[in-house]
């Protein structure tokens, strides 16, 4: 069959997973994007339409880009149009989305936000194709809950995790390797939660070595060193984008992985994802996704969410003892392999 993809973005994760669904086999792919690539082997459009201006992104300018995509998708004529970030559609209710309705249409949301608008939209949205795809059971019970039962659950692979020698990697960051490295891994983004982790080990009694590796963007170098004085000899930073190789260290060096993340953020998490591939004990907060994903699989503790005390009083715990892997575990480590990955799409696409 013949699929068209779109994407909003070609950073990161974004490009590892059209790449990874364009290997599924038999398949003629062809791929919308801000930007055109090397690293995809298919057919490629970039779209002209700006995607903002001034900083701010209007409702014509929306209009206009999807007057622009329905016009590349009816040139191509696919079996399925499937939209790789339905995330960036909450804004418009899905507005233009009906347009595509003469084709098989496949959305996957990474994150279902809560509020009355925001619920809203994602009924709007669903409404508006075939197939919702989620990334945990968790959001497609919750989009199930909205009276939407048009979801699907596909687990989020692990694309690029790597194995590197852990003590090459710890060289790498300069830490010492008889003590325990918490790791808080990615952008520094306020709803990810840095400052609370910071706060927190304040109050830890354990010896421990902070990572924080990422790029800048809410909490900086000079904010960090402010709120780490009392502890600042444990800290180890890499405050910008990391390379494949920079973030491979990061996660082998670690001993536990910490999510501190704020409530807002209810999506699936990349270095969860990549910390259990690698076995790492999983430390995040105990509401919605990351609450089910890490207690229903013994990925490792959970901590009241933005409470800083709670998270300290865990990580004090979680130092002095050896963390188990079980069957629980192993299982879901097992579901997050490419090839699971794959077989699950194809298994929509042939049923749509």
């Amino acid at each position: 069959m013949k699929i068209v993809y779109i994407d909003t973005n070609t950073l990161g994760h974004h490009l590892f997973y059209i790449g990874a669904l364009s290997e599924i086999e038999g398949n003629e792919v062809v791929a919308v994007l801000p930007e055109k690539t090397d690293y995809l082997q298919c057919k490629q459009y970039k779209y002209e339409t700006e995607d903002r201006k001034n900083g701010r992104r209007s409702f014509s300018q929306y209009r206009k880009w999807i007057k622009e995509l329905y016009g590349i998708v009816k040139a191509e004529n696919p079996d399925i149009v499937h939209i790789l970030n339905g995330d960036f559609f909450y804004k418009y209710f899905g507005f233009g989305l009906r347009k595509f309705k003469k084709y098989k249409t496949v959305i996957t949301f990474h994150c279902l936000r809560d509020g009355f608008l925001n619920k809203l939209s994602v009924k709007s949205i669903a409404s508006c194709v075939n197939a919702v795809v989620l990334h945990s059971e968790y959001l497609k019970d919750k989009l199930s809950a909205y009276g939407k039962t048009n979801g699907v659950h596909i687990e989020y692979p692990n694309l690029t995790t790597k194995t590197c020698d852990r003590n090459k990697a710890r060289t790498y960051f300069d830490l010492k390797d008889n003590i325990p490295v918490l790791a808080c891994i990615g952008e520094t983004r306020y709803d990810k939660g840095a400052d609370i982790l910071l706060e927190a080990l304040n109050n830890v009694t354990e010896s421990f070595q902070l990572l924080i590796a990422g790029r800048p963007v809410h909490f900086d170098e000079k904010y960090i060193r402010e709120k780490t004085q009392k502890y600042s000899e444990s800290v180890h930073t890499a405050l910008k984008f990391l390379s494949d190789d920079e973030l491979m260290y990061a996660l082998n060096a670690a001993d536990i992985i910490v999510l501190p993340y704020r409530k807002v953020f209810d999506a699936a998490s990349g270095p969860l994802g990549e910390g259990v591939v690698l076995e790492k004990c999983i430390l995040g907060p105990n509401h919605g996704n990351l609450n089910d994903t890490i207690t229903m699989n013994h990925l490792g503790y959970t901590f009241e969410s933005e409470n800083s005390d709670s998270l300290s009083e865990v990580i004090n715990e979680v130092l002095k003892k050896d963390f188990v892997i079980d069957d629980n575990y192993k299982n879901y480590k097992d579901s997050l392999n490419v090839e699971s990955f794959l077989k699950n799409y194809k298994n929509l696409y042939n049923n749509l």
